[in-house]
């Protein structure tokens, strides 16, 4: 649909800009394989497809010839396969589906993931990545089939079509700008790490493949964390959040390994809340499950150990796990397929005794021709590496004014609270300038009531905490407008 007064145009549907609005809740979460995951689980409950079993989905993808990786699907095919689909869903939810606004929205999400240019056709292989990776099914399912459709016919998988499976995985955070948190959208470095993980072989079997999946690679950790989320979603845990207060801790919880008896409930611990005495580099340990005995004997043990070491340890050995998901910039590109199939029949040829076979390419005279294309590709894998750092600037200033939107939006509570005081006592103050002079007491206020709120009443501020806490905000007032200090300290009018 098109908006007449900005000239813009608009393909998502109303209620899917709805959801992505949404999801604009979530960027307070610190953590991007959480942020994600949980973006995604979002998105997964709004289409129905934490509904959709395996089993369906496969039959639904035979019944329609779903075999090809390069056939395309036009908008007509897949409204089809997902009219199917959501039919069948909703013979076993009807009071959940409603099968025309589900087929509009997982099109419509379908399209912004693996179709940006707006063609109206995506790859067969996009559509069953898109639809597997948010059904209902466990996780090494999703891994044995995601597997399966870019093998060959004797069960292995080659470099090029691992690519091709990763490629279209990324996609998915991708759409949400979520990329640069998970390596970028170039896949060749989590290619290599694969192949050599598998010792270098020229093919993949299913297992190798497994077994690297069970690493959580960069490029797919949002997948397990989306799992991880799922479950821990209704789980309640017989706990008391240490900084909120919240009692028993629904969802995630994390238990502190440094100190005994130690909870923070999952929105402290993505907002890096943290209470007094307590790190953010102090190991813990995430439960999205009820303990058992035996898991809260181990983490006593744990702790008793780490009451014996420094600060100093943890800072050398800081908790990691998704948190944070590192950025990687792009890597070099892979040694090509051709190489390594040359190298290959020239053995064979040797081992037969056959004429030897021509040299390859980079080994014939150079021509104008080899050199313009030898110019291209160094060209583009500059481009590639560029586009890898300008995702990862992208991340970074992304977060940052996330950081700056908090602080203002902080501020600006303040900034009210401080009016309302200051409307408060106007009444009684003679003149203009005692108002600004008394303006600064409620500042004072709220500096003390936000104190207390994360203290105990043993901890109450006292007058020079309290000057401490006006110093502070206005602290965080200069940080946050430097060019406005600057005005006033030139005498410079400021405008309301």
């Amino acid at each position: 649909m098109g908006d007449h007064q900005t000239q813009t145009t608009c393909w998502d549907h109303p209620k899917m800009a709805e959801l992505y609005q949404s999801l604009a809740d979530l960027n307070n979460v610190r953590f991007s394989a959480y942020r994600t995951a949980m973006k995604l689980r979002r998105l997964q409950k709004a289409l129905c497809l934490d509904l959709l079993s395996m089993p369906t989905a496969c039959e639904i993808f035979d019944q329609h010839g779903l075999k090809q990786n390069e056939q395309l699907l036009d908008i007509s095919q897949l409204v089809t396969c997902l009219t199917s689909l959501y039919q069948r869903l909703e013979q076993n939810h009807s009071h959940l589906v409603n099968v025309p606004l589900c087929v509009d929205m997982c099109l419509n999400w379908l399209l912004n993931v693996y179709d940006t240019g707006r063609t109206g056709k995506i790859r067969s292989l996009s559509f069953k990545t898109g639809i597997i990776s948010l059904c209902k099914a466990h996780l090494e399912d999703k891994y044995r089939f995601l597997f399966r459709q870019v093998a060959s016919a004797t069960g292995f998988c080659d470099q090029r079509r691992l690519g091709l499976l990763l490629h279209d995985s990324i996609q998915i955070p991708r759409q949400l700008g979520e990329v640069a948190s998970f390596g970028g959208s170039n896949i060749e470095p989590s290619v290599r790490s694969c192949f050599q993980f598998a010792n270098n072989k020229p093919e993949l079997e299913a297992t190798m493949f497994l077994d690297w999946m069970r690493l959580e690679p960069q490029s797919m950790v949002w997948l397990p964390v989306l799992h991880r989320v799922a479950a821990a979603e209704t789980a309640k845990h017989q706990a008391k959040c240490n900084i909120c207060k919240e009692c028993p801790i629904i969802g995630f919880r994390y238990r502190s390994l440094k100190h005994f008896n130690y909870d923070i409930c999952q929105s402290c611990f993505f907002s890096g809340r943290v209470a007094k005495g307590h790190k953010m580099q102090y190991p813990m340990v995430e439960y999205c499950t009820p303990t058992t005995s035996g898991e809260d004997v181990r983490d006593f043990a744990k702790v008793l150990k780490n009451k014996f070491r420094t600060k100093r340890y943890f800072a050398k050995h800081p908790r990691m796990g998704y948190l944070p998901v590192q950025t990687i910039l792009e890597g070099d590109n892979m040694e090509t397929k051709l190489q390594a199939e040359y190298d290959r029949l020239k053995k064979t040829h040797d081992r037969k005794g056959l004429s030897p076979l021509p040299s390859p390419p980079e080994m014939l005279p150079v021509s104008p021709q080899c050199t313009r294309d030898a110019e291209l590709i160094a060209e583009a894998k500059l481009l590639r590496q560029h586009k890898g750092r300008l995702e990862a600037r992208m991340q970074i200033l992304e977060d940052h004014n996330k950081q700056l939107e908090s602080q203002l939006h902080r501020l600006r509570q303040l900034l009210e609270q401080t009016d309302s005081k200051v409307n408060g006592t106007a009444l009684s103050s003679p003149s203009t300038s005692s108002q600004r002079s008394d303006s600064s007491l409620p500042l004072l206020r709220v500096a003390a009531s936000q104190t207390t709120d994360t203290m105990g009443d043993d901890e109450l501020s006292s007058p020079s905490q309290d000057a401490a806490g006006l110093e502070e905000v206005m602290e965080q007032l200069n940080n946050s407008f430097p060019q406005s200090q600057a005005r006033r300290e030139k005498g410079t009018p400021m405008r309301g």
